[in-house]
C-alpha cells in the first residue's frame, strides 16, 4: 500500500493488495452490530461507571445515545460511499482508493466501530490482538488481519488529521 496526498483535499491509497482491498470492503458490514446486544452495548457504552446510577443511565440513553447512533450511521455511510469508488486494476488486481480529507474523521469513527463490533462478536481480547499472528489454518487469521488493518488505518488517519 502506498499513501499519498495529491492535493490539499484528497488522500490517495494506492497499490492496495487484493486481499487488503477485500478487507477494506468489509468495514461497513463489520461495523454493523446487528442483533448482538453485547456489540451494541460495546459501541454505545456509557463513558463512566456512574452509569450504574439510574438517572445518569437514563439521561445517557435519552440524550447521548441517539446522537451517537446518528454519528456512527453518518460515518458508516461516508465510508461506504468512499469504498464504492475504490477501483481495481484488472492487470494487477491492486486497488486504489481516493478519500476526501474532510472524510478522515468519519473513517476513524467507522474503523473504530468495526473494530469494537468484531472484537465483541468474536470475543477477542487485548491478548488475542497482541499475540503473534496465528497459523494460517487458524480460523481467526482473517479476522485478526481485519482488526490489525483497521487499527493501522485508524492510526494513519489520526496522524494525517494532526498534520492538517
Amino acid at each position: 500500500m502506498e499513501i499519498s496526498r495529491p492535493n490539499e483535499t484528497t488522500f490517495l491509497i494506492g497499490r492496495i493488495d487484493p486481499v487488503l482491498a477485500e478487507v477494506m470492503r468489509r468495514i461497513v458490514p463489520s461495523a454493523d452490530p446487528g442483533d448482538s446486544e453485547k456489540a451494541r452495548a460495546r459501541i454505545f457504552s456509557p463513558p463512566t461507571e456512574e452509569a450504574r446510577e439510574e438517572q445518569f443511565f437514563q439521561d445517557w440513553q435519552e440524550l447521548v445515545q441517539p446522537e451517537l447512533a446518528r454519528l456512527f450511521q453518518s460515518s458508516i455511510e461516508t465510508v461506504e460511499g468512499d469504498l464504492k469508488r475504490m477501483r481495481s486494476n484488472p492487470a494487477t488486481g491492486e486497488a486504489t482508493l481516493s478519500i476526501p480529507s474532510d472524510h478522515l474523521e468519519a473513517w476513524i469513527h467507522g474503523l473504530n466501530q468495526a473494530r469494537l463490533v468484531l472484537s465483541e462478536r468474536h470475543q477477542l481480547h487485548e491478548d488475542d490482538l497482541e499475540s503473534n499472528p496465528p497459523p494460517a489454518n487458524d480460523p481467526r487469521s482473517f479476522l485478526l488481519l481485519q482488526l490489525h488493518l483497521y487499527a493501522y488505518l485508524q492510526e494513519l488517519f489520526l496522524r494525517l488529521l494532526e498534520r492538517r
